[in-house]
């Protein structure tokens, strides 16, 4: 019965080794289509009673519409810049972004967005880079999303948005 365990043990854990690498694996070029929710810190030079100027740090989760999208379970960090007048900020707003996946690798993109402070927004990303099997990542997308009016804690903001897109490895 000894003799039996080991090899199946053995064998077992050469499926989940390989198995698992074999799902790490991104395809040389793909679609993403994925949800992200996040919170943020910000500070406001105000300009009158029409302008202001924002700098905010978002940090966040994204989850793929499916478990094999390259963007699912990653963790991202954005430094980003707005000035609205009015309250809207159309063509006036971008961030830069570093996105964690699960293994460590990274993409690098750019974001720019138009809307309205505390509301809906929409935008488009490129995707400019990464690290590990990622280097030399290109690639575009679309986002639309929504600031949340409440925040948890005065000086943040929280939100969420829907991004599609598609990517090309070299």
């Amino acid at each position: 019965m000894k003799k039996a365990i080991i090899p199946l043990v053995l064998s077992l854990t050469v499926l989940v080794v390989f198995g698992l690498e074999a799902k790490a694996q991104v395809p040389k070029e793909g679609t993403t289509s994925f949800t992200s929710g996040y919170s943020a810190t910000f500070k406001v030079l105000t300009m009158g009673e029409e302008r202001v100027q924002m700098t905010y740090e978002v940090m966040g989760v994204g989850f793929g519409d499916t478990a094999e999208d390259f963007s699912h379970n990653t963790s991202f960090r954005c430094i980003g810049a707005l000035h609205a007048l009015k309250g809207d900020y159309t063509g006036n707003n971008s961030c830069f972004c570093v996105i964690t996946r699960p293994d460590g690798d990274q993409i690098f993109s750019i974001y720019k967005f138009d809307g309205k402070l505390g509301g809906m927004y929409k935008g488009t990303y490129t995707i400019i880079g990464g690290t590990g099997k990622l280097v030399g990542i290109q690639g575009s997308g679309e986002v639309t999303g929504v600031n949340l009016s409440r925040r948890a804690a005065e000086g943040t903001f929280q939100g969420y948005n829907k991004q599609k897109g598609q990517y090309k490895l070299p």
